[in-house]
């Protein structure tokens, strides 16, 4: 199915149920289009993995908004404070420590996720929608190009995915950068919308 944004009451009424009923969603973000679902859903997570056609040993990123933060993950470090202030909502994800009680499937092994806010309406919306985090991997097939349009994402994805949301062609078309906070040395782990120079000017990362 393919539904517009914005979107009317009926449709969010569909994404809502699609949400509770792990259901495959494909959106855009400020930077290029997402394939994802609730991430609470392990059944979602397995799904994402099948239609990817992705390691099981790389995990996904998490689209949250600041109601999740504290629950998602914890940190000790003010820098990591001053990336979020600057950054966020925005193309930057971060890969902090998990809340203990986060569930496995979300996690990687070492106990660590990488979570975003988007600036995506769209993508905020969908959190709002489902009062839930959403998994926010790449709309394509593993060592596919990344997706700028709808169009280029059913030519990958075709029928694997229930819901479609078309918020038109995304001019960016650039990943989020990837930021690895887990011990004192912050390193980029992917470069991508936020340049290595402009992340310099709020804290050291390599």
């Amino acid at each position: 199915m393919l539904i517009k944004y914005p979107f009317s009451k009926k449709n969010e009424t569909l994404i809502i149920e699609a949400l509770q009923d792990h259901k495959v969603l494909v959106f855009p973000t400020e930077t290029i289009y997402g394939l994802g679902g609730n991430a609470f859903s392990k059944n979602v997570v397995e799904r994402i993995y099948k239609i990817k056609g992705r390691s099981l040993k790389k995990s996904f990123i998490l689209l949250i908004n600041l109601d999740w933060l504290d629950q998602i993950c914890c940190w000790n470090d003010s820098r990591i404070n001053d990336l979020i202030d600057t950054f966020w909502p925005g193309p930057l994800t971060l890969i902090l420590e998990a809340n203990k009680g986060l569930p496995k499937h979300l996690q990687n092994i070492n106990g660590t996720i990488a979570i975003r806010y988007s600036s995506s309406p769209i993508a905020q919306r969908l959190i709002e929608l489902g009062n839930c985090p959403i998994i926010g991997t790449s709309a394509n097939l593993s060592g596919m190009p990344d997706c700028s349009s709808i169009g280029e994402v059913k030519l990958q994805l075709k029928n694997r995915v229930e819901l479609y949301i078309d918020g038109s062609n995304i001019s960016q078309n650039q990943p989020s950068t990837i930021v690895n906070c887990e011990n004192s040395n912050f390193k980029v782990l992917r470069h991508g919308a936020i340049s290595l120079s402009n992340l310099n000017r709020i804290c050291k990362v390599i």
